[in-house]
């Protein structure tokens, strides 16, 4: 069978498929965007991980809050960039929750358990894009849990 044929069955039939086998990052995305987005994504990992450790210890100070947010607020505008629709909508739900968390002296503990995922999902999202591998299947279950913790 040829390939563009077997592709094309494929395709037919693997509706019910999971969108986590698509790819982390676009195939289009030329080379150095690529690079400049992965060297962008492990500064936000660093950056985020450090934020969290410290909002963890003051979850009170807006310092440590607004750290949090700028992190996921610039995964929400660059991902689209490089074809990651998916990290932005997490980037997304993330922002909004690091906000709704700031407001409050004393958070939810879901808002930090949800915020503590997305930090958590990072990495993954970094090597799956590096090593070209497929969406981290557990990137909608860390959104859903961000989103229910802000209602």
């Amino acid at each position: 069978m040829s390939n563009w044929f077997s592709t094309l069955l494929q395709g037919l039939f693997a509706g019910g498929k999971s969108k986590s086998n698509r790819p982390a990052m676009s195939a289009s995305v030329d080379d150095e965007m690529r690079e400049v987005f992965l060297a962008e994504l492990t500064e936000i990992v660093q950056n985020v991980e450090k934020a969290l450790v410290a909002w963890r210890s003051d979850y009170a100070n807006p310092a440590y809050t607004r750290s949090l947010t700028r992190g996921f607020h610039t995964l929400k505008g660059s991902a689209p960039v490089v074809g990651a629709p998916l990290l932005a909508e997490l980037g997304l739900a993330a922002e909004q929750t690091a906000k709704r968390a700031g407001r409050k002296r004393n958070p939810d503990m879901a808002q930090i358990e949800a915020i503590e995922a997305a930090v958590a999902l990072l990495p993954q999202w970094l090597a799956a894009m590096r090593d070209n591998l497929p969406v981290p299947e557990t990137t909608r279950n860390v959104i859903s849990a961000l989103k229910r913790s802000g209602s």
